[in-house]
């Protein structure tokens, strides 16, 4: 899908340049690319999984179709082109959320990669573009990253052997006009797991070299649910590996994420996709939440409320600028 940019749209509007017809577009304006990022709290589709059961069994936690569709509305309002997703059960049950209730996005693209987590989810992208070279190893060990500086959360006692709980999800996504860019899709360990989320950072900053090294100058995102505030430790690994968290703007109070109240949810991009990012395309997208009454952990969730996250999305110009 082509979009103007917004800079390019406020310019061709004070010159009256715009086509008078509803939603024509000059021939020489810059297509965009939006992405965003999405946790849509155990989406799991109504088939039996033998390999979950007990505690975690897929039927009893699959997703009502009330709140499919609330879900189906918030991807609608966001209309990314490329749309990473968290807490996904498989491809089959994110290929029967996108024929049920998405058939009409355009999303003929899309890659859920199982990492093993105990408790059936993982990440996943929908994208109206190809989508390449997917991988997520699972359990992938922690315990070698290395931390250089202070400030670095202390071990807890199971600490000693970790391994990423949900290894984040790899992807390479050919854009329009020759448009390239490599998405790492997070969800990072929540709780008080401070150390976990450090070692998650660094490890995923270790994927990233590598990508780099390979093809330097590569656009890359990391996108997702980090399970931190922005100024935590793991959020500074990033930083310090050039990564700008393009949510971050000092001039404007930060929009929440989290129905917590909390900044969870972000987009990371390196220098050489902070060059074609739409100024003021950043946005937090508003859906239904809960009644302050509500207990997340006994009461069944409203279907009007479709997570308890909201999405997150950006526009990037689909052209390399240097």
């Amino acid at each position: 899908m082509f979009r103007t940019s917004n800079l390019l749209l406020s310019l061709m509007l004070c010159t009256g340049v715009v086509a008078s017809e509803p939603g024509a577009v000059e021939p020489d304006a810059e297509p965009t690319i939006r992405i965003a990022s999405y946790n849509v709290l155990n989406l799991f589709d109504h088939q039996d999984d033998p390999s979950l059961e007990g505690e975690y069994d897929d039927l009893a936690m699959a997703t009502p179709d009330g709140r499919c569709r609330s879900l189906a509305e918030v991807i609608r309002r966001v209309d990314a082109d490329v749309l990473a997703l968290q807490e996904v059960e498989s491809e089959e049950a994110l290929r029967w959320f996108r024929d049920t209730y998405l058939a009409d996005m355009g999303y003929d693209h899309l890659v859920s990669l199982d990492v093993g987590y105990y408790r059936g989810v993982e990440n996943a992208v929908l994208s109206r573009y190809p989508l390449a070279n997917a991988e997520a190893e699972p359990n992938l060990p922690l315990q070698d990253v290395v931390r250089r500086g202070g400030g670095w959360a202390e071990p807890g006692e199971d600490d000693a052997d970790i391994v990423f709980q949900r290894t984040p999800l790899r992807v390479d996504v050919a854009g329009p006009d020759g448009y390239e860019l490599t998405m790492f899709v997070v969800h990072h360990k929540s709780g008080r797991h401070k150390y976990r989320r450090e070692s998650e950072a660094l490890k995923l900053v270790e994927l990233v070299d590598r990508v780099e090294a390979r093809t330097p100058g590569r656009n890359i995102v990391i996108l997702g649910d980090f399970n931190a505030a922005p100024w935590d430790r793991s959020m500074d690994v990033y930083k310090e590996a050039g990564f700008i968290d393009i949510g971050a703007d000092p001039r404007v109070e930060r929009p929440v994420t989290h129905e917590s109240d909390r900044i969870l949810d972000c987009i990371l991009v390196n220098s050489a996709t902070h060059r074609e990012l739409v100024p003021g395309s950043v946005e937090v997208h508003d859906s239904q939440a809960p009644p302050k009454d509500y207990n997340w952990r006994t009461d069944p969730r409203p279907d009007e409320c479709p997570s308890d996250h909201r999405a997150v999305s950006a526009d990037l110009v689909a052209r390399d600028r240097t």
